[in-house]
C-alpha cells in the first residue's frame, strides 16, 4: 500500500489533497464531512475587506446614543480591529474541534495595516496557517508593476513579522515575471505560493444591459498551464507549491507532485460534481498509479518533472514550445 503522506507549510499530511477555499469549506458541519472523506486539509472560505466592513457598520449607529463622547470615540477608533471577522473565528474554533486536519485561514489582502491584527486573532483562534490571497485589480494607472509588487511583498513581510503561523500566498498568473515575485514573497517569509488564483468571471447581460458574475469552475483542460509554472517555479524556490485548478483526478494530482507540488487544492471536483464523493477516487487513484511505478511513498517521485531536471530540451519553457509550433508547421 503506498503511502500517501507529506507536508505542507511545515505541517504533516495524511495525503496531498487539500480542499480550497470555496463555499464547502464555510462551515464547520461541512469540513468535518470533507475530513471524514479523506481530505487532508481544507483552507476556508476568505473574509474580504468588504465583509469586515459589512459585519461593523451597524456597530457604529449603535454608539451614537452614547453619553460619553470620550467612550465613543474610543469605541469607535478599534471597533472594526475588535468586532470584524468574529464570526470567522468562531468557525475556526468550530473547525478545530469537530474535524481533525488542519484548518488554513484565508483572507484577502489589499492592506497590511488592516489585516495584521486580523492575522493575530486567526492565529489566536487555533488556525494551523494562513493563506493571504492576492485577489486585486491593478486598475490605477498611476501605479506601476513594480509598485504593486513591492506593496504585496511588504505586506507578506508585515504579517509574517506579526505571527507566529506558517503564511502561504495564492497568485493570479498575471504577473510578468512570476518567478521573481515568487522570490520576493519567499525572501518576506513566506512559507508557500499556491498556483493560482481564479478571477470571477464577469459577464454582461444583453437584455438588461447590467453585469453579472458567472461561475468560474475549473476543468482538467486548464491544469497544463498550472504544471508549467510549477515545474519551473520549483527550480527556483525553496518555498512550497500548491497547484490550484484543474485537479479532478488522482492521474492530475500526481502530475502536480511530479513538477514539484507539495500538494494539489481541490475545489471545483468537489463542489461541482460529486461533493465529499469526489474525494475518495482521487486518492485511489493516485495511489494505483503510484503502486503501478513501483513508488511506496510521495517522496519517491515528488519534483522529478521540475523543469531544472529537464536539461535535454523536454522541458516546459521556450525550447520544447518551439520544438513543437514547428512539427506543427
Amino acid at each position: 500500500m503506498a503511502d500517501l503522506k507529506t507536508k505542507y507549510l511545515g505541517i504533516d499530511l495524511k495525503n496531498p489533497l487539500v480542499i480550497s477555499s470555496s463555499p464547502m469549506t464555510n462551515s464547520p458541519e461541512q469540513v468535518e464531512k470533507l475530513a471524514e472523506a479523506g481530505a487532508a486539509a481544507v483552507v476556508m472560505k476568505s473574509i474580504f475587506e468588504e465583509q469586515i466592513s459589512s459585519d461593523v457598520s451597524g456597530m457604529y449607529d449603535s454608539l451614537s446614543g452614547d453619553s460619553s463622547a470620550v467612550a465613543l470615540e474610543y469605541l469607535q477608533a478599534d471597533l472594526p480591529g475588535r468586532l470584524g471577522p468574529e464570526k470567522y473565528l468562531r468557525n475556526i474554533r468550530e473547525m478545530k474541534k469537530r474535524a481533525a486536519i488542519p484548518v488554513i485561514a484565508s483572507v484577502n489582502c489589499v492592506s497590511a495595516r488592516k489585516w495584521i491584527d486580523y492575522a493575530r486573532k486567526i492565529e489566536d483562534a487555533g488556525a494551523d496557517a494562513l493563506e493571504l490571497n492576492l485577489y486585486q485589480m491593478p486598475i490605477d494607472p498611476r501605479i506601476s508593476s513594480n509598485e504593486i509588487e513591492s506593496a504585496q511583498a511588504s505586506m507578506i513581510k508585515e504579517v509574517t513579522a506579526a505571527v507566529a503561523l506558517p503564511v502561504t500566498v495564492k497568485l493570479s498568473r498575471h504577473y510578468t515575471a512570476l518567478i521573481h515575485f515568487a522570490r520576493m514573497l519567499e525572501s518576506a517569509g513566506a512559507a508557500g505560493v499556491v498556483l493560482f488564483n481564479r478571477f470571477l468571471h464577469v459577464d454582461i447581460n444583453l437584455n438588461t444591459e447590467s453585469v453579472f458574475y458567472a461561475p468560474n469552475y475549473s476543468s482538467s483542460s486548464i491544469l497544463p498551464s498550472q504544471l508549467r509554472w510549477a515545474a519551473v517555479v520549483r527550480g527556483f524556490v525553496g518555498c512550497d507549491i500548491a497547484v490550484s485548478g484543474g485537479i479532478h483526478s488522482g492521474c492530475a494530482l500526481a502530475k502536480a507532485l511530479l513538477v514539484g507540488a507539495n500538494v494539489g487544492y481541490v475545489c471545483s471536483a468537489v463542489l461541482k460534481e460529486s461533493g465529499v464523493d469526489a474525494i475518495a477516487p482521487i486518492l485511489s487513484g493516485l495511489e494505483e498509479w503510484m503502486q503501478s511505478k513501483g513508488y511506496a511513498t510521495v517522496q519517491d517521485f515528488q519534483g522529478k518533472l521540475k523543469e531544472t531536471n529537464l536539461s535535454d530540451g523536454k522541458g516546459f519553457e521556450r525550447a520544447q514550445y518551439i520544438k513543437a509550433a514547428t512539427e506543427l508547421d
